[in-house]
């Protein structure tokens, strides 16, 4: 049996590896988010630019990629997230994610639904994607913009948790958009089953990784490099079961198993958290490359003044708004308040998750939606494109002109 190897994909992926890392390294170099570079990279590779990649490169293999990337990427997230520091975290984070999460949904939803005269179904789905700030995005502004513990705890719980509850919400939604038969308690029904599974699904994971490296001797050389391997594959693993019973479900096991394990006591635990870190900064690239890579400027500029409009009030007025409200007297200064409301840039998970509902409306939905998909695609990328741009590219900027940088002695 012979076997075909593509050397042709081989020297893309090898490219866009190299992308990645190159812009890593000008990210410590110039102290810039690396987003913006690996967006410029993706951008400049895709249709738009070399055109390298097209949406045919990967085929249906990419929605998986992008579903095992971005499980590992929140499993690294919430492994750093310690109990002690979310249970002491400024009240603000709780209303964040409850309170500050349904503002951002309704008025999104409402934004789109009155500025594009989209219908109500796709106004929705785009107000439960952008819900998501997402970790992809917020830890490398973090990683350059050092600002006092309370407000980088507030913005990654709020990144971690509203990336899970937005991708559920996202596929509660486009279900029963497809299947018109909901009643109400269904939602609610659908979305308690997905949220359900991941964590029940997340706990086995964490809780079968913990026995296997602090009940099972392995030999002293092999121990470190196997305990850093059952992190990886526990992520991988939970992923894929939870996501395999309901779509998406995956995303909350990710998470649930990462924050399991972050929080017991681990052999080798600093190895395998800088092992998280290495194995995420690489899918980070490779994904956020590939993404902006299938970028097309014209469903960008099919939304007009009307898309700006949209970007300016979600991030002019309802994220400030949502910020301001969340935040009372949960003891941040006003320049703090005012950073956490300019430090929302959405990432991977609205792109991923919008480009699969975008195929499948133009694809599979009877009757078939290809104006919604294009309004949803569009929104979302354009939203995206500006707070990265923008957001993580100026944030350093942002947060020295507010005076919110901590020293770094």
């Amino acid at each position: 049996m012979s076997v075909h190897v593509d050397l042709d994909l081989i020297a893309l992926v090898a490219a866009i590896v190299a992308f990645g890392v190159t812009a890593q390294f000008l990210a410590a170099k110039y102290r810039v988010p690396s987003v913006l570079f690996l967006i410029v990279a993706g951008v400049t590779i895709g249709p738009e630019g070399l055109g390298v990649i097209t949406t045919d490169t990967f085929g249906e293999a990419l929605s998986t990629i992008v579903g095992v990337s971005v499980a590992i990427i929140v499993f690294e997230g919430s492994f750093r997230l310690e109990h002690e520091t979310v249970r002491n975290a400024p009240r603000a984070v709780w209303w964040l994610i409850t309170v500050g999460a349904a503002m951002a949904f309704v008025g999104t939803a409402l934004t789109v639904r009155l500025l594009l005269g989209a219908s109500l179904d796709v106004s929705l789905l785009v107000g439960a994607l952008l819900v998501a700030t997402g970790p992809t995005v917020i830890t490398p502004i973090l990683a350059v913009v050092p600002v006092r513990e309370e407000v980088a705890t507030t913005l990654e719980t709020e990144g971690i948790v509203n990336d899970v509850t937005a991708a559920i919400l996202a596929i509660v939604l486009f279900k029963a958009m497809t299947a018109q038969e909901l009643a109400p308690r269904g939602y609610v029904f659908l979305f308690a089953q997905r949220l359900g599974m991941g964590i029940l699904t997340g706990l086995a994971i964490a809780g079968v990784v913990w026995y296997l490296l602090t009940r099972v001797d392995l030999p002293e050389q092999a121990a470190p490099q196997t305990a850093r391997l059952l992190a990886l594959a526990g992520a991988v693993v939970a992923f894929a079961i939870a996501d395999s019973v309901f779509s998406e479900a995956g995303i909350a096991a990710a998470a649930t198993a990462g924050f399991t394990l972050g929080n017991l006591e681990l052999p080798h635990r600093e190895s395998i958290l800088q092992f998280n870190q290495d194995v995420t900064l690489l899918v980070l690239s490779f994904v956020f490359i590939t993404l902006a890579a299938l970028l097309e400027f014209s469903e960008l500029l099919a939304l007009g003044v009307a898309g700006l409009a949209v970007v300016a009030v979600l991030t002019l007025l309802l994220r400030p708004l949502l910020v301001f409200v969340s935040t009372a007297g949960g003891g941040f200064s006003t320049h703090e308040r005012l950073f956490i409301s300019f430090v929302g840039p959405r990432g991977i998970v609205p792109a991923s998750v919008a480009t699969l509902f975008a195929i499948r409306l133009e694809t599979e939905t009877p009757p078939s939606d290809p104006a919604g998909a294009e309004v949803l695609l569009g929104t979302v990328f354009l939203v995206i494109l500006v707070t990265v741009v923008v957001e993580a590219g100026f944030a350093r900027q942002i947060a020295a002109a507010l005076g919110v940088i901590q020293s770094d002695d």
